[in-house]
């Protein structure tokens, strides 16, 4: 009885404190995140820049000069990654605005064969499908012609809303840099009186949380560069077989598609496999076609697995995160899911939630 009595005490402390850590975090994500946004990539960012502020500080430079030297590097950085992929992006729309009547005739050349081929086995063709692909090609031609005035349409209608938007997105990236300098050049002296506020049974579980989190991060690094790396050898098998041009250059940019959230290797496989359809290479958009389902099975077999095997999860426990971040959050989710349940784990078991004792 008093063993029954103990045990119903330790699970509802449990509960206690799961729904107090839920109520807390519920109370900070509706009240408290819109006004702190700007300064959770500011922490980040000063978190992930120490290493490089400190060892300028030890070779003599003052730490506000250090913490300055690295955003500035930082910024820099990004602006010429933005740029090249900005005017990488330019060029591409404009050398495909430049062959789309090249790809109209490619089409409309493809439709001749199939009406060709349609009369071949009929005898002729009928006239509802001969006005059918009449109508289709008038309206390609006429969405082609069309195409840069529409999209200069919807340019336009889109610069006032952006318009409206921009102070608050500027004040957002000035507060955010900003702060990341101060956050930056002052992170030592941040995280002592961090940690005056804390207890020590609490200070020693979140040094313990801390590294078994840096773990965790690096464990699920790793386990999406091998999945990346794993997508990456599946793609050139299948392009070399279908003899593509630049096949480890196209395998490497569709598997770095394929790890970015949202996207995935039908963005780029799907579309080029209706190309090729409508081009007349049907043999290589079922190729194509056929890569796509079979790097899809691919990843949604090996994921959970590999997954289980760096996080320390159990395959059905990965399986069941990976579900769940899908239905929360879609791709996302399928990324952060599996990493949030193992942080969880080990926030409980750290002891910084609640006594171990009690729960």
């Amino acid at each position: 009885g008093m063993g029954m009595g103990a045990g119903t005490e330790r699970l509802l402390n449990i509960a206690l404190c799961v729904l107090l850590g839920a109520l807390a975090l519920f109370v900070c994500v509706r009240a408290l995140f819109p006004w702190l946004l700007p300064f959770l990539p500011a922490f980040a960012y000063a978190a992930a820049a120490e290493r490089a502020v400190a060892a300028l500080t030890r070779r003599g430079l003052r730490r506000e000069t250090a913490a300055g030297a690295c955003l500035l590097l930082t910024l820099a950085l990004l602006s010429a990654l933005f740029w090249l992929a900005a005017d990488r992006a330019l060029r591409e729309l404009g050398e495909l605005r430049a062959r789309l009547p090249e790809l109209l005739d490619a089409v409309l050349a493809t439709a001749e064969r199939w009406k060709a081929s349609l009369a071949a086995l009929t005898g002729s063709v009928p006239p509802a499908a001969d006005a059918w692909l009449t109508r289709v090609g008038e309206s390609l031609r006429e969405t082609v012609a069309a195409l840069p005035a529409s999209l200069s349409g919807r340019l336009l209608s889109r610069l006032p809303g952006a318009a409206a938007g921009a102070p608050g997105k500027v004040l957002f990236a000035v507060t955010a840099v900003i702060g990341a300098y101060f956050a930056s050049a002052s992170y030592p002296a941040l995280l002592h009186g961090a940690a005056k506020l804390l207890p020590e049974r609490h200070l020693a579980a979140l040094r313990r949380l801390r590294l078994e989190v840096r773990r965790t991060l690096g464990r699920w690094l790793r386990a999406q560069a091998l999945m990346l790396l794993l997508v990456f050898a599946a793609l050139t098998a299948a392009f070399l077989l279908l003899r593509v041009e630049y096949a480890l250059l196209l395998a490497l940019f569709t598997a770095l598609v394929d790890a970015l959230p949202v996207l995935g290797t039908g963005t780029v496989l799907l579309p080029w496999a209706l190309g090729a359809l409508l081009t007349g290479a049907q043999g290589r958009a079922l190729g194509l076609a056929l890569t796509w389902a079979a790097v899809t099975v691919l990843r949604s077999s090996v994921q959970p697995k590999l997954l289980g095997d760096q996080l320390g999860l159990p395959p059905l426990a990965a399986l069941a995160a990976l579900y769940v971040g899908w239905k929360v959050w879609g791709v996302w989710g399928m990324l952060t899911f599996p990493l949030l349940a193992v942080i969880g784990k080990q926030v409980a078991d750290s002891g910084v939630l609640c006594r171990k004792q009690v729960c």
